[in-house]
């Protein structure tokens, strides 16, 4: 297995990983079926919308009456 693999298959296990976190149950996607452009694109979405959630989060808490 080279480097390149091993990156993939390690990306893959983060994606699965982080949607059961975020979704709070096991999706069955198959996320080899994907090219590692498109799952690093993902992984960028994924994170992306985990700081949005952090912000909106601390602003709620900082300003809970401009909801």
């Amino acid at each position: 297995m080279d480097q390149k693999d091993y990156q993939r298959r390690r990306l893959v296990e983060w994606l699965t990983a982080e949607v059961n976190r975020q979704v709070g149950r096991r999706c069955q996607v198959a996320w080899e079926a994907l090219d590692g452009e498109s799952l690093r694109e993902l992984q960028r979405l994924l994170r992306d919308l985990d700081h949005e959630k952090q912000m909106a989060v601390k602003q709620a808490r900082l300003q809970p009456w401009r909801r």
